[in-house]
């Protein structure tokens, strides 16, 4: 008889000492909560930073300090939020912050990291850690902002999932499926097209007729895919849409009234798992918590 026991559930949130750290270290402590999971708060000090720049190098241990101050403040924050003491830790590690957070995902249920980091220009570029982390984690990847979600989430009630035009898989479908059913949420599933079908030259009118079959063409698409999952969450109140316009543009519009965005991150056949243009559009503006699987 196996003696194997269950792996406890664990959300880390990574943490730089921005204000978008802190905000992941609050959101990650509901969904610890929630999952029944220990909570890891986890600052990487990149050890390209030991050596610096100009030939001058650093002292690791002033540098493990000030990590310290950093994890211990968002720990202090995490419980504020809600998480359980006895279950929440602080850890500084010298590596590299994506390719160790991406390393610490394959046990983790959850990585929670914040949109941008302490420095750079708000609102307007996405930060390279968490676009590191969302092509490379083992698990799902939720990034959020400081400054479009200051507040707790769930008081929408709804979650959204993405599926491409050119989508194959369910991954981020079933998460978002999951993530309804287990908040008790209503769930929106969503495709966007473009407002003309490839190939229509520029100025030229649908019919009412053609319109009405590219949107019903780009319907069945979703209900290929949800079809199959209805019987699984019969619990779970979907609905579907479909989207005409920019994918940048009007996800971010669906970002604004749901708890939760879900999108799935395709394979490149060379480069792998990477984040396209939408996906960095996404993340660099939604107005909801972005959770991104592979």
């Amino acid at each position: 008889m196996s003696t194997d026991t269950p792996r406890t559930a664990l959300v880390i949130a990574g943490v730089d000492g921005s204000d978008d750290g802190i905000r992941a270290a609050r959101y990650a402590a509901g969904q610890a909560d929630e999952l029944d999971a220990d909570l890891l708060i986890l600052h990487a000090v990149d050890d390209a930073a030991v050596a610096g720049a100009w030939g001058v190098v650093y002292d690791p241990t002033a540098l493990q300090q000030a990590g310290q101050v950093v994890v211990d403040e968002a720990r202090a924050q995490a419980i504020d939020a809600g998480a359980d003491e006895s279950r929440t830790h602080a850890q500084v590690v010298l590596g590299n912050p994506a390719a160790v957070l991406a390393d610490r995902s394959r046990q983790a249920d959850m990585i929670v990291v914040g949109r941008r980091a302490a420095s750079g220009l708000e609102r307007m570029f996405v930060g390279s850690t968490s676009v590191a982390v969302a092509g490379m984690s083992a698990c799902p990847v939720v990034v959020i902002s400081r400054a479009s979600t200051p507040d707790p989430v769930g008081g929408k009630h709804q979650l959204a999932v993405a599926i491409g035009r050119q989508t194959t898989g369910t991954a981020a479908l079933r998460y978002g499926f999951e993530e309804a059913q287990r908040q008790k949420a209503e769930l929106v599933v969503v495709t966007v097209a473009p407002a003309l079908p490839a190939g229509s030259a520029g100025g030229y009118k649908l019919t009412d007729e053609a319109s009405q079959a590219f949107v019903a063409e780009n319907q069945s698409h979703v209900d290929s895919f949800v079809d199959p999952l209805k019987a699984e969450f019969p619990d779970v109140s979907i609905t579907t849409k479909v989207l005409l316009g920019h994918p940048v543009d009007e996800l971010v519009k669906v970002s604004e009234s749901v708890d939760l965005l879900v999108v799935g991150m395709k394979r490149h056949p060379i480069l792998g798992w990477t984040a396209g243009g939408v996906i960095r559009g996404v993340m660099a503006h939604s107005r909801a918590p972005l959770a991104i699987v592979h």
